[in-house]
């Protein structure tokens, strides 16, 4: 692990915070290094170009979120439980980031089809997330459904959307609430 205060570790967390919070394109080099005061060399010695840098960005915020979330459903011991804490977590998190939305959705809307290795990021985010409800959902004793599984992650990635429109976590609630009777009834 880097120590704070690693010129990299610095640009990738200002980066981070600056591509969520005002947008990949809009955000520049340097204003990334100004704000993570670091030497531009320090940049291309560690990432190479933005695009290299907002890859990196994808990589790291997987790997915070997969972490953060699995935290909070381990936390449960019962099955059905533990994919409905997926939802506490959005729930809580969601209001904390100010309802900016998904960052895999967000860098997605901005690089189009220009960018294929962050766009892969993406996909890969998702196909774990995915997978993971999925693993959650089939853990519960008669839950073997692949399309209720699709429909799990489905209502979560809408709640995630409606809740940015909104600026409220109702769709969370309403996607939780549906969830709990889709298992309840199958």
């Amino acid at each position: 692990m880097a120590r704070p205060g690693n010129p990299k570790e610095k640009i990738l967390a200002t980066a981070a915070r600056l591509f969520y919070e005002q947008g990949y394109n809009a955000t520049g080099i340097n204003q990334v290094l100004e704000e993570a005061g670091v030497a531009k060399a320090s940049l291309y010695s560690h990432f190479g170009s933005k695009d290299e840098l907002g890859l990196a960005y994808l990589q790291e915020a997987r790997a915070q979120w997969f972490a953060a979330i699995m935290d909070m459903v381990d936390k449960k011991t019962l099955p059905a439980e533990r994919l409905l804490a997926a939802f506490d977590f959005l729930e809580r998190q969601l209001p904390q980031q100010q309802f900016k939305g998904c960052r895999f959705i967000n860098m997605l809307a901005e690089i189009g089809d220009n960018q294929p290795a962050m766009q892969q990021q993406v996909l890969e985010h998702k196909r774990k997330l995915r997978r993971y409800l999925q693993q959650l959902l089939t853990a519960i004793p008669g839950q073997t459904d692949p399309s209720l599984a699709d429909t799990v992650y489905l209502l979560f990635e809408g709640a995630i959307v409606e809740s940015k429109v909104y600026k409220d976590t109702w769709p969370v609630k309403a996607a939780k609430k549906t969830v709990k009777r889709l298992i309840a009834t199958t």
